[in-house]
């Protein structure tokens, strides 16, 4: 029993901080490159969600398996990643793809100039939206690595001397 929360807290921790850095610097900028614009869209949208409600809610199962006592400067990154998370999934993402369907509404309907004219405000407020969630997880990428610092120091006193 001694070892389940500490093992517990690395396997979530691992999958967590891993797959989060692998689908952002590795899986989506190949998919980027290699996918049609629609497909990897399509993608980003089956992706996403999931994705975000892991930055949300890995940080709250974090702190219920930590293996150490929680002091200030994990507590700060935990909630600074939970947080982050759940502006992405709640606020961010919906507005995001509020924009995309008002945008391919247009497609569908004008053509030309008047396509350009009226989507160029879109374009702009796909472009904050898309910065802001570029922002916030990165905030998350990074509020998990100093976690990462604390959990090492925790893990510390499981190794043997």
């Amino acid at each position: 029993m001694y070892y389940l929360r500490p093992t517990f807290n690395l396997i979530i921790y691992s999958f967590a901080f891993g797959g989060t850095t692998f689908y952002s610097y590795v899986a989506s900028p190949l998919a980027f490159k290699h996918l049609p614009r629609d497909s990897f869209s399509e993608l980003q949208n089956k992706v996403f969600p999931i994705f975000f409600q892991l930055q949300a809610f890995s940080p709250l199962l974090l702190g219920l398996t930590a293996p150490m006592p929680l002091h200030t400067g994990s507590l700060v990154a935990l909630a600074s990643a939970s947080l982050s998370g759940c502006l992405n999934l709640f606020w961010l993402l919906p507005w995001t793809r509020r924009v995309k369907e008002a945008r391919h509404r247009l497609a569908d309907t004008l053509q030309g100039e008047e396509l350009e004219a009226q989507d160029q405000p879109l374009r702009k407020e796909f472009g904050k939206s898309h910065g802001l969630s570029l922002f916030f997880h990165t905030t998350n990428v990074v509020a998990m690595l100093a976690y990462g610092v604390f959990l090492t120091r925790g893990l510390i006193r499981f190794v043997p001397k």
